[in-house]
C-alpha cells in the first residue's frame, strides 16, 4: 500500500513538474519601449549618451522574449546591438526602407525563436511603397513585423510594432486600420501581439476601432490592472517622473493569447530616466489548443 502510495506521489509531482515546464515554455515577455529619438535639443542627462546605459539595463533586467522599439534610430539601434546579447534585429529606417529615419525595429531572442518572415509597410495610401505617407501626417510611419517559430512552445505567432502619428487623426485611424487588415490578410493566421506608441489616450476612437474589428484584440495592461485609473498610468512624461501623463504606449495581443502580468515600467537611475515614455511590459501566454 505505501509502495502503491509513493508511485502515486512520485506520478503526480512528475505530471505537475511537466505541467510547470510546459507552462514556462508558453510564456511570453513582451516589452514595448519608445526610446526618445535623437533630439539635438535633448542635453546632459536627457542625452542619449547618458541614457543608452539606463536603457540596456531596462531591457537587461526585464529580460523581454521580443521587444518592439519606437523611436530607434540607426546609431541608436547600434549601441542596443552592442550592449545587449542574444537578440536578432529586425526593422529599417522609414525613410529609405534601409538606414535613415526611425525604425519600429523588434528585436527577438535568438535562443528561442526562429525568425520566419519579416517585413515593414508604409503607414499610407501605398503601403509597399518606400516612404510613402497619406492622410495628412507630417511625417512618414511604418510598421514593421515579424513570424516567429517559438521552439519551446512548437508554435508560430506575429509580432507586429508600429508608432502612430502624432498629428493627423484621420492617420492614426486608417494607419490602425491598414495594420489590423494586413493582420487578417496574412497567409498563415495565428496568434499575434502589436505594440506601439499609438499617440492616442485609451478614450480616442482608434480604439474603438480595434475592439469593434473581427480581430478583436485586447489591450493587455487595461484587462490586467482594470482598477488602476487612468490618472495614475501615464506612459509618456517628458522626463518629469509623473504618472499622470497620457497613457498612448500599448500592448495588445489576439484572443488565443492570455495575459498573466502587465506593468508600466517606472525605471529610473539617480533621477535619471531612460526615455521620456515609460516602457510597457506584459507576461503573456499562448492559450491552449482546443
Amino acid at each position: 500500500m505505501l509502495r502503491s502510495l509513493l508511485v502515486m506521489c512520485c506520478a503526480y509531482f512528475a505530471h505537475a513538474g511537466l505541467v510547470s515546464a510546459q507552462d514556462s515554455q508558453s510564456t511570453l515577455k513582451v516589452l514595448s519601449f519608445n526610446l526618445r529619438y535623437l533630439n539635438p535639443g535633448d542635453t546632459g542627462i536627457h542625452s542619449w549618451e547618458v541614457r543608452r546605459d539606463l536603457v540596456a539595463n531596462v531591457i537587461k533586467k526585464n529580460a523581454p522574449d521580443v521587444l518592439g522599439i519606437q523611436e530607434g534610430l540607426r546609431p541608436m539601434l547600434d549601441d542596443l546591438d552592442n550592449r545587449l546579447s542574444g537578440y536578432a534585429e529586425v526593422g529599417c529606417g522609414r525613410a529609405d526602407g534601409k538606414t535613415e529615419g526611425e525604425a519600429s525595429a523588434i528585436f527577438v531572442r535568438t535562443d528561442r525563436f526562429t525568425i520566419q518572415e519579416s517585413g515593414t509597410f508604409w503607414l499610407s495610401d501605398t503601403p509597399d511603397v518606400v516612404g510613402s505617407k497619406s492622410w495628412g501626417n507630417r511625417v512618414v510611419r511604418i510598421c514593421t513585423w515579424v513570424r516567429l517559430l517559438d521552439r519551446q512552445a512548437g508554435k508560430f505567432f506575429y509580432f507586429f510594432n508600429t508608432h502612430l502619428d502624432h498629428e493627423a487623426q484621420l492617420a492614426r485611424e486608417n494607419g490602425i486600420k491598414l495594420i489590423l487588415q494586413r493582420i487578417a490578410d496574412c497567409k498563415f493566421p495565428g496568434p499575434f501581439i502589436l505594440t506601439g506608441d499609438f499617440n492616442a489616450e485609451p478614450e480616442n476612437p482608434i480604439h474603438q476601432i480595434i475592439r469593434e474589428n473581427p480581430l478583436a484584440p485586447f489591450d493587455v495592461w487595461k484587462t490586467l490592472n482594470p482598477d488602476t485609473p487612468e490618472s495614475e498610468s501615464g506612459t509618456f512624461h517628458g522626463f518629469e517622473g509623473n504618472t499622470d501623463g497620457n497613457r498612448i504606449d500599448y500592448i495588445y495581443a489576439s484572443n488565443d493569447i492570455e495575459g498573466l502580468q502587465s506593468a508600466i515600467l517606472h525605471d529610473s537611475e539617480n533621477g535619471i530616466y531612460p526615455s521620456d515614455h515609460y516602457p510597457v511590459s506584459a507576461i503573456l501566454k499562448f492559450k491552449a489548443e482546443n
